[in-house]
């Protein structure tokens, strides 16, 4: 298999997209050739040599189009790829459809997000398969979908050697726009702190959209109100290289966001063997086996005080108990969403039958 491979950024030091250069080594362990063609391309040291790229650019609408109609002509008419993977976005899948009909090739996508709009489910119907890491990651009923689980790179997230600060630390790692909704944990962090319990609070990841930077002095402005300003720090983008060294030093990781799919941090943060409280419905599934302890992880949307309960019982546990936790929730990760098997696992969905 020649696999194209359509992404957003290609760039090991990007803060949200860091991880693609790792699944493009998996990729090529199991495929000829690997082609990205990406928006942007950064830092690509050390990428397999049968893997190359092409930079699309992020200049004018009309100019990414014809740029990325000529880079898909060239690589399924002239080059002979015969496989070709959206990642994350539909119209990516939607542009190169005529060409992957034209050429007899395949065309997949890979999709995890709550939203459903009409480019989603045109790309579905044009696809040979939709691939998704859970069931409430993909919200389009469709014969084509696979649900596959993500891809975690364990060692990148390896906690040995790791502990936690004191006093306790809490992390939240993802941009800071309303649907990660940093203002519930503030406020469960000011109701911690008013009863006496010494915490701090780090936000990992900064805006994208237009208005998140005005969203940013609406956050600021919360924490000075509530007199938090010495226990909340709010980090900004951070390259996904240095994301671990936040996990290491973090007694519990919260994930407050709304999207209604698994978010891939909150993965992340299991693989770094740390507690992790989530109000994602699709969470409850992916530590279900965990019985009482998977219920205690769980919190109600946009609900400080059921947060803020669900943290005092977690940070009343000795640290004893909560390394155990950690060490069951990285298991989990490591059986179900470990890169090297996802990958492997795609692979052999996209080859063509023999």
């Amino acid at each position: 298999m020649k696999l194209v491979f359509l992404t957003q950024v290609l760039d090991r030091g990007d803060a949200v997209l860091g991880f693609v250069p790792r699944w493009i080594e998996g990729f090529a362990r199991h495929a000829e050739r690997v082609r990205v063609v990406a928006l942007e391309v950064g830092d690509t040291r050390e990428l397999p040599a049968n893997v190359d790229w092409r930079e699309v650019g992020r200049r004018g609408v009309i100019r990414r189009y014809l740029r990325y109609r000529s880079i898909l002509k060239e690589a399924l008419e002239r080059d002979g790829f015969d496989a070709v993977l959206a990642h994350m976005v539909p119209r990516y899948a939607n542009v190169a459809a005529p060409f992957v009909q034209r050429n007899d090739a395949r065309l997949y996508l890979w999709y995890t997000h709550g939203g459903v709009d009409a480019r989603l489910e045109r790309a579905v119907r044009q696809v040979d398969k939709v691939f998704t890491a859970t069931p409430e990651s993909l919200r389009v009923d469709s014969p084509k979908t696979v649900v596959t689980g993500h891809g975690v790179d364990l060692a990148h997230f390896d906690p040995r050697g790791a502990r936690p600060d004191e006093p306790p630390v809490l992390l939240s790692v993802g941009r800071l726009t309303p649907s990660k909704d940093p203002l519930t944990v503030i406020e469960a962090v000011a109701r911690l702190a008013a009863r006496g319990r010494d915490v701090r609070l780090e936000w990992v990841g900064g805006g994208l959209a237009a208005g998140d930077a005005e969203y940013r002095g609406v956050v600021e402005r919360r924490i000075a109100e509530l007199g938090l300003a010495n226990r909340v720090v709010l980090h900004g983008a951070v390259p996904y290289r240095d994301v671990p060294r936040f996990y290491a030093r973090a007694t519990a990781v919260v994930n407050s966001s709304h999207t209604g799919s698994l978010d891939k941090v909150v993965l992340e943060a299991m693989a770094a063997a740390r507690p992790v409280l989530s109000c994602n419905d699709a969470f409850a599934g992916v530590v279900r086996e965990l019985g009482a302890d998977a219920q205690a992880l769980h919190f109600a949307k946009r609900d400080p005080a059921a947060l803020d309960q669900a943290l005092e019982r977690l940070l009343a546990r000795s640290a004893g108990e909560r390394e155990a936790l950690g060490a069951s929730l990285r298991a989990i990760v490591a059986r179900d969403h470990e890169v090297e098997r996802l990958m492997a696992r795609l692979c052999a969905e996209m080859e063509r039958p023999r």
